[in-house]
């Protein structure tokens, strides 16, 4: 999988949960573009892909309280779980 396919399924996986609410208030679909661009990182990283990595991403950009991760923390570990599957994924079509 190529790493701008991840960037894609990681926008589609983000929009899909609007976080913020932004995209329902008629925000276009890249605003989450930044959020997206560090999540994908993350993917394409070796670190462990946790929900405290996702939220550590989140609350770089959205410092705001109660954010996110504290409003949704099963979104949040969703989210991170769909990342593994995505680097899973990822990892399995590399040439060997």
């Amino acid at each position: 999988m190529a790493d701008d396919q991840i960037v894609v399924t990681v926008r589609a996986l983000i929009n899909q949960h609007d976080p913020e609410g932004l995209l329902a208030a008629g925000a276009p679909d890249d605003e989450y573009d930044p959020e997206v661009s560090d999540l994908a990182a993350l993917v394409c990283g070796k670190d462990e892909i946790t929900a405290a990595a996702v939220g550590s991403v989140w609350n770089r950009w959205f410092n705001m309280s109660p954010n996110w991760c504290t409003r949704e923390p099963e979104q949040v570990n969703q989210i991170a779980a769909a990342l593994a599957r995505l680097r899973d994924q990822r990892d399995q079509s590399a040439p060997r």
